[in-house]
């Protein structure tokens, strides 16, 4: 008797335990399905297969209305009235939503019905469509486990409001079946190429967007930051319509007990800053917003810190997440929109402690992004790898009195042979024949305000960009501009 429930024991373990694997445990699905079930290297960089379709590399995502995309990763989990709240985060300067809620199926439909009670406005939503495991989950979007027909949902939520679709979040690590005893594994990029054609070949669908969110550099299948190159190249190559913006999050602001700020943050930017010149694709960033996890709730300079680091770089859209509050059964604590998601006539202070300084924010974003959206950066400057000893930045640190450099020193003023804790984008335009050159310079320091001279290698005329009005406004001629930044803060220069 005991030999015989012995044996059913052993045979339970060895079903059930490799069934709990596959389907709880990344790590154990990369091992059975990589080397085992259908060996795979993920950031394999293969040619996509010729297509027709294809578009060609001078093609460049711009925004239909001319403005700096700035988005919220959702609406609140909870609305009494969605409309107001959608007013709400417009009034906010957010432009974009994306997803319909960090939300379940049914939302999508009031979603969609509030946009409609909202009349003319600005703002726009990215729909999800997002299906990994190709059921009815989010819409009755696939009549096969292909997702080879999505049509009946783009036509469902395809109207003047709509942005694009989300196709999919963090391709890369979805292993796993979908169902037990389903050996045929995913392969997450050849889902959104897939979906992407059916949205980019087709003149109904083409003129919105197809958004993709990758994962940042510290991924674990990404060990280091020629791994995360790899990735992105990966991702780039198994498409047959050239991505329209490659978009990730990065999340920097640990809890000081957990590592406090993100080591890769600056050579993870660099990645994107290099790749979206490489490809001719515009870069957008999902910023920290919300305490959750490992992560601490971000201060406004926090918030702020990682928006102009991002503009330095280059990066043509800016997003929040979470903007709304939501998701508090993940533990999920601090937000930007955070109380009276739902009611527009109270004060915009009490939305939260950070509404209206990020409202502020999202005015200057708006206003410099208008300039910065036909910049490229093509150069970064750090005068030390402030914060945290950042890694892999080394041929980004300043090198005092460079011939070839456009910044030849940058000194504290006020405490001189201190370091100034500052980046510089050196942003120059992406057409040829525009002469004059940008620098960008943010406070890495989000406690202390920076007062700096800025050496040049050369006399120049010296215009500071005014982020109230985008107005140049004449400093003088010389080799040295002097910035006082405030903490996490930025300003744009231009010198000719």
């Amino acid at each position: 008797m005991k030999k015989g429930i012995l044996i059913i024991s052993v045979v339970l373990s060895v079903i059930v335990i490799p069934l709990l694997g596959l389907g709880f445990s990344e790590r154990f699905n990369d091992l059975v399905f990589t080397n085992i079930v259908s060996p795979f290297y993920p950031l394999s960089v293969k040619e996509s297969a010729p297509s027709k379709y294809k578009i060609e590399n001078k093609e460049y995502w711009e925004d239909p209305r001319g403005l700096f995309p700035i988005f919220a990763y959702n609406v609140p989990g909870k609305s009494n009235d969605i409309e107001s709240t959608l007013k709400i985060i417009d009034e906010g300067g957010i432009n974009i939503v994306i997803n319909c809620g960090m939300s379940w199926p049914a939302d999508a439909y009031k979603v969609k019905d509030a946009f409609h009670k909202l009349g003319e406005t600005n703002l726009k939503w990215i729909v999800l469509l997002e299906n990994e495991c190709k059921d009815d989950y989010i819409f009755d979007n696939a009549n096969d486990e292909t997702n080879s027909d999505i049509k009946k949902y783009l036509n469902e939520f395809n109207d003047k409001y709509v942005y694009g679709w989300y196709l999919w979040d963090e391709p890369g690590r979805n292993r796993k079946p979908c169902t037990l005893f389903d050996m045929v594994p995913n392969d997450d990029n050849a889902d959104i190429n897939r979906m992407a054609k059916q949205i980019r070949s087709d003149s109904t669908f083409n003129k919105k967007i197809a958004y993709v969110n990758l994962f940042p550099s510290y991924w674990e299948s990404t060990p280091d930051i020629k791994a995360y190159e790899k990735y992105i190249d990966a991702f780039v190559s198994s498409q047959e319509y050239k991505p329209q913006i490659l978009c990730y999050d990065s999340y920097p602001w640990q809890k000081k007990d957990l590592g406090g700020f993100r080591k890769d943050y600056y050579s993870n930017l660099d990645v994107m800053r290099k790749k979206s010149i490489q490809y001719n694709i515009p870069f957008w960033i999902l910023v920290l917003s919300s305490e959750h996890l490992n992560y601490k709730s971000p201060s406004i300079e926090e918030i702020s810190m990682q928006v102009f680091s991002a503009l330095a770089y280059g990066a043509k859209g800016i997003g929040y997440f979470l903007y709304s509050r939501g998701f508090e059964q993940f533990s999920y604590k601090s937000w930007i929109l955070e109380e009276y998601v739902d009611n527009k006539n109270v004060a915009d202070s009490l939305h939260g402690p950070l509404y209206v300084p990020v409202k502020k924010l999202n005015e200057e974003i708006q206003v410099l992004g208008k300039i910065l959206l036909n910049l490229n950066c093509i150069k970064v400057i750090h005068s030390s790898d402030y914060p945290n000893d950042q890694y892999d930045i080394s041929k980004s640190l300043l090198k005092v009195e460079d011939p070839n450099s456009l910044v030849t020193n940058i000194v504290n003023a006020d405490k001189p042979g201190a370091d100034p804790e500052i980046l510089i984008g050196v942003l120059k335009g992406r057409e040829l024949n525009d002469r004059g050159t940008y620098f960008f310079v943010v406070n890495k320091n989000v406690e202390k305000k920076t007062n700096i001279n800025i050496s040049l290698n050369n006399e120049l005329e010296i215009f500071q960009i005014n982020k109230v009005n985008g107005q140049k406004t004449f400093i003088k001629k010389g080799h040295i501009v002097n910035a006082f930044i405030l903490p996490g803060s930025g300003e744009l220069f231009y010198v000719d």
